[in-house]
């Protein structure tokens, strides 16, 4: 009965925990990258979550029979004492400014060029008279990005050491059996990926919500990323301003 018990409170604890792991916008992001592009789907998604999978379990070792609290308190304690500086306030919110201002001028003399490539380009152009097949490499390395991204995406940030070590409880308390802990740690790593394949089976199901979805996408490639730049830069730079003149007391 106390395994039972057991059982029943650590699976909801573990399926939280894998949700709460994978709730990162840089695995988001890809995820919806991968999607919108249509090409090699199956393998960048096969990648970018066999990375997460990896980067937690490895994580979760590491941290196996440590208490990362006092670590991770130590540092929060020192970053807030920056983020509370004035002087780094200012000092950053100007250089992100003229750093802005740089890259404005730079985009202004040297433009973009018209024929911006889109998401589906690779597919058409593969069927043009003057094209080459992409090769083998090209997608084994952005095989190799996306699972490199996965795998530091589950790794790096202040929650994650936390919840790699929570994690190793909880399957600690299941049973001593290495069986059924494997078993009750599959349970985590499902609830990790789940969400980006439901993801993807969403994205699969709705055709035409689909085709609306890349058809923006393209358009946002189609951007010239610097002047999306400038705009951002300038926000964080007047948001930075305002907290050095207003945000501190």
């Amino acid at each position: 009965m106390t395994h039972v018990t057991t059982w029943f409170a650590a699976v909801p604890t573990l399926v939280g925990l894998g949700l709460a792991l994978g709730m990162n916008p840089v695995l988001y992001g890809a995820t919806a990258d991968t999607l919108a592009r249509g090409r090699g789907v199956r393998s960048g998604l096969a990648a970018l979550l066999a990375g997460v999978m990896t980067g937690a379990t490895v994580l979760v070792l590491v941290v196996h029979g440590l208490n990362p609290a006092n670590l991770v308190s130590r540092v929060q304690h020192r970053a807030d004492a920056v983020v509370e500086d004035r002087a780094v306030d200012l000092v950053v919110g100007v250089i992100v400014l003229v750093a802005a201002g740089a890259i404005a001028v730079w985009a202004h003399l040297a433009p973009a060029s018209a024929s911006a490539p889109t998401a589906r380009d690779g597919a058409a152009g593969a069927s043009g008279p003057t094209s080459h097949p992409a090769p083998d490499s090209h997608k084994n390395s952005k095989a190799t990005s996306l699972f490199v991204l996965g795998a530091t995406s589950s790794v790096v940030g202040f929650t994650t050491l936390p919840i790699a070590y929570l994690v190793g409880r909880a399957v600690e308390s299941v049973s001593s059996d290495p069986v059924l802990r494997l078993l009750v740690y599959a349970v985590f790593l499902v609830s990790l990926i789940a969400p980006f394949v439901l993801l993807a089976w969403v994205w699969s199901r709705f055709p035409a919500a689909t085709r609306k979805v890349t058809a923006t996408y393209d358009r946002m490639l189609a951007w010239d990323s610097r002047l999306v730049a400038v705009v951002i830069m300038v926000i964080v730079g007047l948001i930075l301003l305002a907290l050095a003149l207003f945000g501190h007391h």
